[in-house]
C-alpha cells in the first residue's frame, strides 16, 4: 500500500516524538554538558576569578588553588554591584575570613564599558597585564566556562599569556537533570541562550 505525503510526514512526527521522549534525557544532559570546559591545570601567575555567583563558591575555588600554589595573585573585577556595595569589598571580605591579605590580591573598581561578560574581561587583562602576567587560570562557575572561554581566548592570545579555565560546580545550579529544577532550568537555558547571541553576533 502506497502511503501519501501526508501519512509519511506523521509517521516521521510520531517517530521522532518517540525518539525524544526515549532518549530526552541523554539529549538533554548532552546539551548542557557542551556549556562546560575544563583544562588540565598548571600553575600559573594569577587566578583571575569571575563575579557572578550568589554563593561565593567561585572565590572560594580561587581560594583554594591559590593556597595550594597555583596562582601568586588573585585577580578580580571590584566595581559596584549595589548601592554602595563594591564586588571588591565582598571579595576582599572574604578572602580575609580565608587567611589571604590584600597584597595577594588585586582589582580594579572601574566601572565596566558594559555589564557583560566581555565588559569584565577588558578590565580583568588590563590587571593581568598591569603585573606582568604571562598566565593565568580562569575561574567561573562550570555551566559558564564554555562563553568565558570563547571570551578571553583571543584577548590571552593578542597579550601573548596563556589559560587555563577552571569549571565550578555552584551549589544552586545542577548541570545533569537541570530540566527537574527551576533554578537550574533558568539559569541553563539563560546560558545557552548568551552562548548562541555570542557567537552569531558578538563575533
Amino acid at each position: 500500500m502506497k502511503l501519501s505525503a501526508r501519512s509519511k510526514i506523521i509517521i516521521l512526527f510520531v517517530c521522532g516524538l518517540f525518539l525524544l521522549v526515549l532518549f530526552h534525557q541523554p539529549l538533554l544532559n548532552g546539551l548542557a554538558n557542551q556549556l562546560v570546559y575544563k583544562d588540565v591545570l598548571k600553575p600559573a601567575d594569577a587566578i583571575v576569578v569571575l563575579a557572578g555567583d550568589h554563593t561565593g563558591e567561585r572565590l572560594m575555588s580561587g581560594i583554594s588553588l591559590f593556597k595550594k600554589g597555583y596562582g601568586r595573585k588573585i585577580v578580580f573585577w571590584g566595581g559596584p554591584v549595589y548601592w554602595k556595595i563594591t564586588n571588591g569589598e565582598l571579595f576582599l571580605r572574604q578572602l580575609k575570613e580565608n587567611g589571604i591579605g590584600p597584597e595577594f590580591a588585586l582589582w580594579s573598581e572601574e566601572r565596566l564599558t558594559e555589564n557583560s561578560t566581555r565588559g569584565e574581561a577588558q578590565v580583568n587583562m588590563k590587571l593581568l597585564k598591569k603585573m606582568g602576567a604571562q598566565s593565568f587560570i580562569l575561574v567561573t562557575s562550570d555551566y559558564h566556562t564554555s562563553r568565558a572561554r570563547f571570551v578571553y581566548a583571543p584577548l590571552a592570545r593578542d597579550s601573548n599569556m596563556i589559560m587555563y579555565v577552571c569549571p565550578v560546580q555552584e551549589s544552586t545550579v545542577k548541570i545533569r537533570g537541570w530540566w527537574k529544577d527551576r533554578e537550574s532550568a533558568k539559569t541553563v537555558l539563560g546560558e545557552i541562550e548568551r552562548t548562541v547571541w555570542y557567537k552569531l553576533f558578538e563575533y
